[in-house]
């Protein structure tokens, strides 16, 4: 479109834009973030409709997000998407483990942490 960015040419920053969603308008704030890895760098794109929010505790909020996705790479890793899911003893692992993880993120909200680390630190002063 003439006269518009793509995300992707966009330097690292913070940016707002206003969406279109059928006849609803929202604002977004879209965190631009470079990151160096030894293959070169690496560029994240993090956006939000909490305008509210810092960058900090927009990266935060991704990571904790990202954390989900690798827990259900690992549940997919053990097998237990398939029909053998179903079996009693696996579907208690999962909810465990499911439950422990949602345990926990309400105390990291609760106990105004920023992470998994932050809380591990906090119950080992405990």
């Amino acid at each position: 479109m003439e006269g518009h960015l793509r995300v992707g040419d966009l330097p690292p920053g913070v940016y707002y834009a206003d969406l279109t969603l059928g006849d609803r308008a929202v604002t977004v704030k879209l965190l631009v973030r470079e990151h160096k890895r030894d293959s070169g760098s690496h560029v994240r794109y993090l956006y939000t409709t909490d305008l509210s929010l810092s960058e900090e505790e927009i990266e935060e909020a991704w990571r904790m997000r990202w954390e989900i996705e690798e827990l259900h790479r690992d549940v997919k890793a053990l097998g237990l998407e398939d029909s053998s899911f179903w079996r009693r003893e696996r579907l208690q692992g999962y909810l465990t483990i499911f439950t422990i993880n949602n345990v926990v993120r309400e105390l990291i909200g609760e106990l105004n942490l920023r992470s998994v680390e932050a809380f591990l630190t906090f119950s080992n002063v405990i």
